[in-house]
């Protein structure tokens, strides 16, 4: 059984210093948001096999804050530029689909819209919205991240700062 889990980035810094996008980092208040929502998870989630994420400031310090809590080594998160480039749920699902299959749970840290989309792509039963730090966890009934993508998954979690508590 496969497991997915797709993050939104967490709560950013309006403006970076150069005025880049890309160079926006974590806000405090993003920092506390990815932190409670990564221990929160721990709690359930012992084992991650790999970890891809958007090389955008923001996205790769909430993938952080996230494998420092799940036990994942920081420096084997792998940065995937696709990600952050908004390439769309086309490029999001190449990506999936390439993942090897001896990889049994997958963690993606990127953006919206592609995000959301994803998730209403690859799980019929979730219609909401991805809010900064929020985690969907989807499964998949296959050995292969192919045959997950086409035959899409059940809604595992739902997590945001609103209903942790």
């Amino acid at each position: 059984m496969k497991k997915l889990y797709i993050i939104r980035h967490s709560k950013a810094i309006e403006v970076a210093p150069d005025f880049s996008d890309f160079n926006r980092c974590l806000a405090d208040y993003g920092v506390e948001k990815a932190t409670a929502i990564s221990e929160h998870l721990a709690q359930d989630l012992t084992d991650v096999d790999l970890i891809l994420s958007s090389p955008a400031c923001r996205a790769l310090e909430t993938a952080s804050i996230f494998a420092e809590k799940l036990n994942y080594p920081v420096a084997d998160i792998v940065k995937l530029e696709p990600l952050y480039h908004f390439g769309g749920i086309d490029q999001a699902i190449d990506i999936i689909s390439h993942v090897d299959d001896d990889v049994e749970t997958l963690m993606l840290f990127g953006h919206n819209p592609t995000f959301n989309a994803l998730c209403w792509n690859l799980c019929k039963e979730f219609r909401e919205g991805m809010p900064t730090s929020s985690v969907v966890g989807i499964t998949f009934n296959t050995r292969t991240w192919l045959k997950a993508i086409k035959k899409g998954g059940k809604l595992l979690t739902y997590l945001t700062k609103k209903n942790l508590s």
